[in-house]
């Protein structure tokens, strides 16, 4: 696949010179995050990439910036943080909100009903209480390559290239919405630098599960079928959508549309 352009989009939409020079560490540099924060600052800055292998290792150094996306425990990076003075930028969820059938702003309650947004809301009262320069990034859903496989959009390119019906559950009348990773990076990059406390980051053009396996299946002819399951399925988060107006006060939005990023995870 060739990065190039979205590798130009993201240099062009984010003032790399605030990186010049900085070291820089990505915690879960190979997942979908840390790998387009790292297409786009590979060669601007003085680069520290940490997985599961190397991450303590990577903690001993010394950093201007951190960007913690591994699924970790988060005390030693803000031991680390602390050490540097480092300002930490730290992927949150919109699951600590809890269920919600409206946008949730920054400042609504919290009232996480899964244990990864228990654990969300955990490190970020961690990270307001360490008296580091922090930034929250409350993320949501997001689409193109580099994505995990345990989502219903990378489910639905799947079952395509492997000639499969796309299965929805409970009809597919929940609720998401999609931003593209090369938007993602961009809204992470300046939020690092820009950013003051906590953001939602995501789109928010609403989109039905049913609506998200209709575009996938019509990148074929004739369109891959679209079967029900009948299943009972518990459904964690009816309605996932952020309100990001305050970042939009940073001139974050979404450039790309769905139909963009699940082509570019076909290709």
């Amino acid at each position: 696949m060739n990065l190039l352009p979205d590798i130009e989009f993201m240099r062009v939409h984010v003032d790399m010179e605030d990186y010049h020079g900085a070291h820089v560490l990505i915690t879960g540099a190979s997942g979908f995050f840390g790998s387009w924060l790292t297409y786009a600052l590979n060669g601007k800055c003085i680069l520290t990439l940490a997985n599961r292998d190397n991450i303590s290792a990577c903690l001993q150094g010394d950093y201007d910036y951190i960007f913690h996306f591994a699924p970790c425990a988060i005390e030693p990076i803000l031991d680390c943080a602390c050490r540097n003075t480092a300002r930490i930028l730290y992927a949150s969820s919109g699951a600590v909100y809890g269920i919600t059938y409206t946008r949730p702003r920054e400042d609504d309650l919290l009232n996480p009903k899964t244990e990864y947004g228990m654990k969300k809301l955990r490190d970020e009262i961690l990270i307001k209480g360490s008296g580091l320069d922090y930034v929250i990034a409350r993320c949501y859903a997001f689409a193109g390559p580099q994505l995990r496989d345990y989502f219903a959009v990378t489910a639905f390119v799947k079952a395509v290239k492997e000639d499969r019906p796309l299965l929805l559950f409970n009809r597919g009348l929940a609720v998401r919405s999609y931003l593209y990773g090369a938007d993602l990076a961009v809204w992470l990059l300046t939020l690092m630098i820009r950013g003051k406390g906590i953001y939602n980051v995501g789109s928010e053009r609403e989109t039905t599960i049913r609506e998200l396996a209709e575009l996938v299946a019509s990148f074929t002819i004739p369109h891959q079928e679209i079967v029900n399951d009948p299943k009972q399925f518990v459904e964690p988060a009816p309605y996932y959508v952020p309100d990001c107006r305050k970042a939009h006060k940073l001139d974050l939005y979404q450039w790309h549309d769905l139909e963009y990023a699940v082509r570019r995870m076909f290709e």
